[in-house]
């Protein structure tokens, strides 16, 4: 650890963590410039790399939500924080009914992803156009922007309850730092369902989404010409009245999962290096999102989203012991039956509410 970041860690507070895990992640040396991320024999495992049926539940969702559009011209799909391709490639596999006017853009920092994207994707050959970007391309047509655990991986300080969510009176907002933004202090806070926190939360501490503020800006000004804008994420989301335990602080590293916030600091102060992550505060997400326009805002757990989307279609039970319907169309023949099979097996991870069917899905909508 050199001198800075050792002075930078020693003092740690809301100004310079954001700094601090900036380098950490997407710098230079960086855990992902230098090609960290998920996959079976790597870091950690995310949804797209448990198996193709995530992107085979998905690439249906693409298909209806084109058809809502009731167009037949080309419309855009943004995967954002893409990683090494997984998904892309599986909904590829899955054949798009409306391919032909599909241009799905992969986005992605790492510069070793981008490279296996391209790579896997030129194997596969998708039928529906793609290309790889290092940041949001520019969008002049109806988008969905799609992105899986990208929100947490976005840079954030550390705050008090006290410095934030106490003060959403209208005549102390003024005295609010600037670099918060606008999380947790909107002058409309009070008039979103979802996102009311109350004022007697006690003190202790919680992620400030800088980094979320700032890509949001992003997109909003690369889809500043798009009429109808979509949006679906998938990722670890959790209300600021759940977070008194100071668990919401992540650290994957050395096949090992560091939870809490002393225990990342200490682990990031001995050297420690890998994934950084955190839970976003849902109330904040409400919050961004109704500021920037969006409507139909809705968070449901990813079990409920992927059985809403028609998960169980693809597959048959293991042993007899699922709880879900046998589905006879996949029984015809020895191939579709042994991937239906395997689909099971990935339905199990995908859908465990105490894993991944524990993240959150976010959907909203923004037609001008």
């Amino acid at each position: 650890m050199n001198k800075k970041r050792e002075v930078d860690m020693a003092e740690l507070n809301v100004n310079n963590f954001a700094e601090y895990m900036q380098e950490a992640l997407y710098g230079p040396e960086g855990f992902y410039t230098k090609g960290g991320g998920a996959g079976r024999t790597r870091d950690y495992i995310t949804s797209p790399e448990v198996g193709d049926l995530f992107g085979f539940v998905i690439a249906p969702y693409i298909d209806d939500w084109y058809d809502s559009l009731e167009i037949d011209t080309p419309a855009i799909v943004v995967e954002a924080g893409c990683g090494p391709g997984s998904l892309a490639a599986s909904i590829a596999r899955a054949s798009l009914r409306n391919a032909e006017y599909i241009d799905y853009r992969l986005v992605e920092i790492s510069p070793a992803h981008r490279y296996t994207c391209e790579e896997k994707l030129q194997k596969i050959s998708p039928q529906f156009t793609w290309s790889v970007h290092e940041s949001l391309p520019e969008c002049d047509a109806p988008t969905l922007v799609i992105a899986n655990e990208l929100l947490d991986n976005l840079v954030f300080d550390i705050g008090r309850t006290t410095d934030v969510y106490q003060q959403y009176a209208p005549d102390r907002i003024a005295s609010i730092p600037p670099a918060l933004g606008y999380f947790g202090i909107h002058g409309n806070i009070d008039s979103l369902t979802g996102a009311n926190a109350p004022m007697d939360l006690g003190d202790y501490r919680i992620p400030l989404h800088t980094g979320i503020a700032g890509w949001f800006s992003e997109l909003i000004q690369a889809t500043s010409n798009v009429t109808d804008l979509s949006l679906l994420f998938f990722d670890y989301v959790k209300s600021v009245t759940h977070m008194q335990d100071e668990n919401w602080l992540r650290l994957y590293a050395n096949n090992q999962r560091i939870v809490g916030v002393d225990n990342v600091l200490t682990a990031l102060e001995g050297g420690v290096r890998g994934d950084i992550t955190t839970d976003v505060t849902s109330e904040d997400m409400h919050v961004l999102l109704d500021s920037e326009g969006f409507s139909k805002i809705v968070l449901e757990s990813q079990e409920q989203w992927l059985f809403k989307n028609g998960i169980d279609a693809y597959c048959v039970p293991v042993g007899g012991g699922s709880s879900y319907n046998q589905l006879q169309q996949w029984m015809v023949g020895d191939m579709q039956s042994l991937i239906s099979s395997s689909f099971a097996h990935e339905r199990e991870t995908l859908m465990d509410e105490n894993g991944l069917g524990a993240f959150t899905v976010i959907t909203a909508r923004r037609a001008i």
